[in-house]
């Protein structure tokens, strides 16, 4: 990061409830001058909660002549599956058409069908949950092997596009995930657009609702003869939690919340797991939303997922009911029940040839087994069913009209009365062909 001047570093901790340990070592190398052209380094952030339906997600918008270096994506789902089908595209000097366009979000990040835990020198994604709504991970790539060049300016942005639980019901649509992101580029001069300045912490974090169930302790109820406690040493770094020291079987431990707004919640609750803990059903209003088995080899920090919920505004419960066995009854210790407010879910209700496609590869992936166990493809698609080689869901096609199917010689043919027509023969010597 060149300086002709001066420079100042400023690390700020804006979380109000959490602080952690910080060291830090700066390196930097003193010179007589630096040469008229060097360029400055440049860091924009940007964010959408959530990201806007209709239009790209923008990384950087850049006006001058420089070199782009680098990306880091944060996403938080907003509905279940994968969310990374959107291409990245650059558009250099003022283009129209992106010279520069990828084939998904993915690739751009160097990894392929789906993330996983990984670093590398140029690229990695350092934490990544998983594709539950309310899952949240991290990505980086940085450009320096391949930087982006541009004389005049440069704009890039990403689609935000995935697909539903069921690639036939949704594929490569457009998601409202929660987005946030940090471009990074150097440059001659003074950048000709002025940035807006860094959001607070609290309109930068995504908008989970934290409810520190320590908060509940005057209203817990409990059956049974153990009493609700708090401990405030040893658990999560010496964070307060709320224990129950219970070790009889079927007993239940009931804590309120409350909501300020109706809706769809992504529920998540951060708990302590440990070799004495036990196995508890957890109820939301009554209701049985998971098992949750709190047992561990050594004490650790629970990030539980308890699915995604439609709840009213106002009070509710959350509850938990011991194993109804002696051997998996034991205490429990919990810190705080997330929520998330989810936007509306993004559908499709007309499919596509990218919902074709699945239909496709459902029904020969069948045929291929099919052919396995026969030696030859069946007469048509309903013996396919009756011989459980696959769901009746695929004698329609992507929007459920019902399709045709008969054997030309060695081959099973399939065809699809709706507009999109499309008509496909297997000989069932692979899945595709």
């Amino acid at each position: 990061m060149p300086f002709r001047k001066n420079a100042r570093i400023v690390v700020t901790n804006d979380n109000p409830d959490r602080s952690t340990g910080l060291y830090w070592q700066v390196d930097w190398m003193q010179f007589d001058e630096l040469p008229a052209e060097t360029p400055y380094f440049y860091a924009r952030y940007r964010q959408e909660y959530p990201a806007v339906m209709g239009q790209d997600y923008l990384l950087a918008d850049i006006e001058g002549c420089g070199y782009y270096v680098g990306t880091v994506l944060s996403v938080t789902l907003a509905q279940e599956s994968w969310f990374g089908e959107g291409d990245d595209y650059f558009y250099i000097d003022g283009e129209q058409v992106p010279s520069l366009q990828g084939t998904g979000t993915e690739d751009y990040f160097n990894d392929a069908w789906g993330y996983r835990v990984r670093t590398s020198p140029w690229f990695g994604q350092p934490a990544w949950q998983g594709d539950t709504a309310g899952d949240s991970g991290v990505c980086y790539r940085w450009h320096l092997p391949d930087p982006v060049y541009f004389t005049q300016s440069l704009k890039v942005a990403i689609e935000h596009k995935g697909n539903l639980e069921v690639a036939e019901d949704g594929f490569f649509l457009e998601r409202p995930d929660f987005f946030s992101s940090v471009a990074f580029w150097y440059q001659t001069g003074k950048p000709k657009t002025t940035f807006p300045p860094l959001p607070a912490w609290n309109e930068r974090r995504v908008p989970w609702q934290q409810h520190h169930l320590v908060k509940t302790y005057r209203f817990a109820k409990s059956t049974g003869k153990a009493a609700v406690g708090v401990e405030a040493q040893g658990f999560f770094g010496a964070r307060p939690v709320l224990t129950w020291p219970n070790t009889e079987p079927g007993a239940m431990l009931t804590l309120p919340f409350e909501l300020s707004q109706a809706g769809r919640f992504a529920v998540r609750l951060t708990a302590a797991s440990g070799p004495v803990n036990g196995t508890y059903d957890i109820l939301i209003d009554d209701k049985k939303v998971k098992t949750a088995d709190f047992r561990a080899a050594e004490s650790g920090e629970l990030d539980l997922v308890l699915g995604t919920h439609t709840l009213d505004k106002g009070k509710h419960t959350i509850a938990f009911r011991a194993a109804d066995s002696t051997e998996k009854a034991g205490p429990l210790a919990v810190e705080i029940l997330r929520l998330l407010a989810l936007p509306p879910e993004a559908k499709r209700a007309e499919k596509t040839h990218n919902e074709a496609h699945y239909v496709r590869l459902g029904i020969g992936r069948a045929i291929y087994a099919y052919r396995l166990a026969f030696d030859e493809v069946p007469e048509s698609l309903d013996i396919l069913v009756e011989k459980g080689f696959m769901p009746a869901r695929y004698l329609k096609d992507e929007n459920n009209l019902p399709l045709k199917s008969w054997k030309e010689g060695d081959a099973l043919t399939v065809e699809s009365p709706g507009k999109d027509h499309w008509k496909k023969s297997w000989t069932g010597l692979d899945p595709r062909r």
